[in-house]
């Protein structure tokens, strides 16, 4: 058998690691999530888009009348990025490395988010503006968002 076959079967073969691990594992979390209760309550929709290169993630209110904010997950020259879509405009953030799903950002209103896994339906995530932690929810996953 021919070395560039074969070379090229094992890259084919081969799971994604690093930053296209994250991305693969981020698009599994695909889903209505709820965050909090009642008033304080706030609806994640996390949806794999574009040919399954990106990930939309849009935070509603109590209401869901209102779109909070907005994020798109998606790999840039194979590195994880994140740009934030909330009040304080649109800040891009890159994974750190060594694959999780944790983002900084370099200036801009956001500084930081982290995705933690928590089990097989619970997503904590944490939201920091300059050294600050302004949002942290634990997210349980439900089927609808009723």
């Amino acid at each position: 058998m021919s070395p560039l076959i074969v070379a090229v079967g094992l890259l084919v073969s081969a799971p994604p690691t690093g930053d296209a691990a994250a991305f693969e594992q981020l698009k599994a979390f695909e889903g209505n999530w709820k965050a909090g209760e009642k008033e304080n309550a706030r609806f994640v929709s996390l949806r794999v888009i574009s040919n399954s290169t990106a990930v939309l993630e849009m935070v509603t209110g109590a209401d869901r009348t209102k779109v909070l904010s907005a994020a798109v997950y998606y790999l840039e020259g194979g590195r994880l990025v994140l740009a934030h879509y909330g009040a304080g405009g649109a800040p891009k953030l890159e994974a750190k490395p060594g694959g999780k799903l944790e983002f900084e950002g370099r200036g801009g209103p956001v500084s930081s988010v982290r995705l933690t896994v928590k089990g097989s339906a619970l997503l904590h995530e944490t939201v920091t503006t300059t050294g600050k932690t302004v949002l942290e929810l634990t997210r349980e996953y439900v089927d609808t968002l009723k």
